[in-house]
């Protein structure tokens, strides 16, 4: 039997709510050579003004990323979120793009960075995108897009016990407008009788919400990524985001824990295997649907056992490694052995 090839050495440049991180892990583990690059992003949570006044710190910090791509025999680079995109054509290197939602639903309808963002996918050999509904806004590039759910880090599958009643819920959710949170924390007065309510201290709505509703629901700071896990199993189940139609990071991560989640979910978006939440789409069905759980816990108990399955099939190591090796090998011949 002959030797195989190794597998080639690539970049995968940026992080992303640590999907970058993950991913170079998850290659480097099926015998690629991965070097991790992540891109410095001073003032990344500033005001669209004040990035742009400091735009020239930020431009300095790419010069050395770029030397180092170009300068390394990388067979392609692997570049998360869209706007970063130039760096691959700076680099002069093959690459491929990895949509993640805000430099899709949002980045492309500005003039500059979408004009930037769309550059850049004209020249990539093809664009992952991380949830369903991010599909329609890639456009003209369809034909060279591909779904690659988000992979969870090893820790969000083990040692998980699932609730056996529902006393504790978690508002588990950005505070941001696109998620719609304000439609849960209506919900909070009457949930507030039936369980007891955190949510995460995280986002532009977070001051607002407390003043209105900090008497129902305890706010909680963020923590490390790494502590997360243990800050899910200490409540029995999960209300998430309730405008996107899809389970973002927040929601899988529960799923995998074992915890149920109320959320607004649009079906159409996965014909093929519908994710098993508790799909509510206001105050009032958010509520009745808790309270048919706290009557249920055998319907409970289903629930968190087909979610954690779900999860399984869509969202580890070797589900996001399937994707990429297909594509990959598209492109590379040997790029999907391994």
């Amino acid at each position: 039997m002959e030797p195989r090839d190794p597998l080639p050495r690539i970049a995968v440049v940026n992080d992303v709510a640590g999907v970058g991180s993950i991913q170079a892990r998850v290659l480097r583990e099926a015998g690629y050579t991965v070097d991790f690059i992540d891109v410095p992003k001073p003032g990344a949570t500033l005001p669209l003004y004040a990035k742009i006044l400091i735009l020239p710190l930020r431009l300095a910090g790419y010069v050395p990323i770029i030397r180092r791509l170009r300068r390394t025999p990388y067979a392609w680079l692997h570049i998360h979120f869209l706007s970063y995109g130039f760096l691959g054509v700076l680099a002069g290197k093959p690459f491929y793009l990895h949509a993640h939602g805000h430099d899709a639903h949002t980045n492309l309808r500005r003039p500059l960075i979408g004009w930037l963002s769309r550059f850049a996918m004209r020249r990539a050999r093809a664009i992952f995108y991380v949830t369903p509904d991010l599909a329609r806004f890639l456009g003209d590039f369809g034909d060279r897009s591909y779904l690659l759910p988000n992979p969870l880090e090893p820790s969000f599958f083990e040692g998980v016990t699932a609730p056996t009643r529902l006393e504790k819920l978690l508002l588990f959710t950005r505070l941001y407008p696109i998620k719609a949170p304000e439609v849960a924390f209506a919900a909070t007065p009457e949930l507030s009788k039936l369980a007891s309510l955190a949510a995460v201290a995280w986002g532009p709505l977070t001051d607002r919400f407390r003043e209105k509703y900090g008497r129902f629901v305890e706010f909680h700071g963020r923590v490390p990524h790494e502590e997360m896990p243990a800050v899910i199993d200490r409540f029995d189940a999960v209300i998430g985001q309730m405008r996107l139609g899809i389970l973002s990071l927040s929601e899988l991560e529960a799923m995998a824990r074992g915890r149920v989640v109320f959320m607004r979910l649009d079906t159409s978006l996965y014909p093929d295997d519908t994710p098993p939440v508790a799909n509510v789409d206001d105050a009032a069905s958010l509520v009745a649907a808790v309270r048919r759980l706290q009557n249920d816990p055998a319907l409970m108990a289903r629930l968190a056992a087909e979610g954690r399955m779900w999860i399984a099939r869509h969202h580890t190591a070797e589900s996001h490694l399937r994707v990429l090796r297909s594509v990959f090998s598209r492109f590379d011949e040997g790029a999907a052995a391994g």
